[in-house]
């Protein structure tokens, strides 16, 4: 058995049964494949059968639209098997009836095989090219009547893209007033964005409301729960607060915020160090006198003292008193002091607090063995010189 060459296939193709169906019949499936979008239609095929090795070889040359046939069944009743002989007659004398499909708008993969009374479904088939004029007569003697439904659609068609021709102009030559969706008017209103600037500030200010907010609420819970004061309560919630992460912005602006008030603390620290300073002078100048006239005194008592003694005594001890006050002050003075690092100490807080300037991180990390000047936690042990 000679199988058409030029061929398309269509689907995956059965093992039993090879289905092959002539270009003009897939072109008239196809036609009435468009009509069948709001109602299923039912078309039947004609055509030849043959067997070779256990497989059937159906190829359809003719198909015709059938009345009475509306949904898929598996045995033909008398009317619908009356209604494809009538039709083959008239049509396709020389050809046999193979099956039918049921059209609905999708893509045809398969048709359902009549054999022995019986119709089952069957997968894939070949399309292919042959001269096929029964099929070509069907076709022009139904032109008309069959071609009358897909003309009224093009018409909708046609109405629907020249509505989309209009849309399309009036979006292209920038019409702002009113635009038509089917058949109802819609105003739009021009939009006026918003500057990138307010619109920055007036997500700072929602933030800095959201997180008074929170502290507020922080602070109500925990003062009627441990009983402390609403103050001491509202720092505690800040604190705890300030450790989390905020957004860029706001981290920003704390980090400007913080820097201006270590500046005013540097300047009053170094405003009250001065006035410290002068007055230790003044003092410094009041008390040295008063030194100078007691260590005359104590010499005049050891001299006084000395005269009577025929041997040498060892200087006296008021003199061996206050030289050794002196250096124990300043041991005293030079000793480093402990300190404990607390929640928000950095080292250069901690020497503009003690020192009035910044100019002892560098002596704190030497005295500490502290490589990084930001590496200290809450607890550590530190000496200040």
């Amino acid at each position: 058995m000679e199988l058409p060459k030029n061929i398309t296939q269509i689907g995956e193709a059965d093992k039993h049964c090879r289905v092959y169906v002539e270009d003009y019949v897939v072109s008239y499936i196809k036609q009435m494949n468009g009509m069948a979008q709001n109602k299923d239609i039912a078309i039947a095929l004609y055509g030849r059968r043959t067997t070779e090795n256990g497989v059937a070889y159906l190829f359809a040359y003719g198909s015709a639209k059938l009345n009475f046939l509306q949904k898929p069944i598996r045995h033909l009743s008398q009317a619908q098997e009356q209604e494809i002989e009538k039709l083959r007659k008239k049509y396709f004398p020389e050809m046999t009836f193979l099956g039918y499909q049921i059209l609905n708008g999708e893509m045809v993969e398969g048709f359902r095989i009549c054999e022995q009374e019986i119709c089952r479904y069957v997968a894939g088939y070949a399309q292919f090219y042959e001269k096929n004029d029964s099929m070509l007569a069907y076709m022009l003697e139904n032109r008309g009547e069959e071609a009358e439904p897909e003309k009224l659609d093009q018409e909708k068609y046609e109405v629907v893209k020249k509505r989309q021709e209009e849309r399309r102009q009036r979006q292209e030559s920038g019409h702002a007033g009113r635009v038509e969706y089917t058949g109802r008017a819609e105003h739009r209103d021009n939009i006026i964005p918003m500057p990138t600037e307010g619109l920055r500030r007036m997500k700072m200010a929602a933030t800095g409301v959201f997180v008074l907010l929170c502290v507020m609420a922080l602070a109500l819970m925990r003062q009627e729960n441990t009983g402390e004061s609403l103050g001491e309560t509202a720092r505690q919630a800040m604190s705890s607060l300030m450790e989390q992460k905020l957004p860029d912005a706001v981290e920003e602006q704390n980090q400007v915020s913080t820097l201006v008030a270590e500046d005013k603390l540097e300047e009053a620290l170094r405003q009250e160090n001065n006035a410290m300073a002068e007055s230790a002078t003044a003092t410094a100048e009041t008390t040295v006198p008063e030194t100078m006239e007691t260590e005359a005194a104590v010499e005049d008592t050891t001299e006084v003292t000395e005269e009577p003694q025929p041997t040498p005594t060892p200087e006296p001890t008021p003199e061996v008193t206050v030289e050794s006050e002196t250096p124990q002050t300043q041991a005293a003075v030079a000793q480093p002091t402990a300190y404990t690092i607390k929640k928000g100490d950095t080292l250069i807080g901690i020497s503009l607090r003690n020192y009035g300037s910044n100019t002892k991180v560098s002596e704190i990390c030497a005295l500490n063995g502290i490589t990084d000047p930001d590496d200290i936690k809450i607890g550590q042990e530190i000496l200040l010189p």
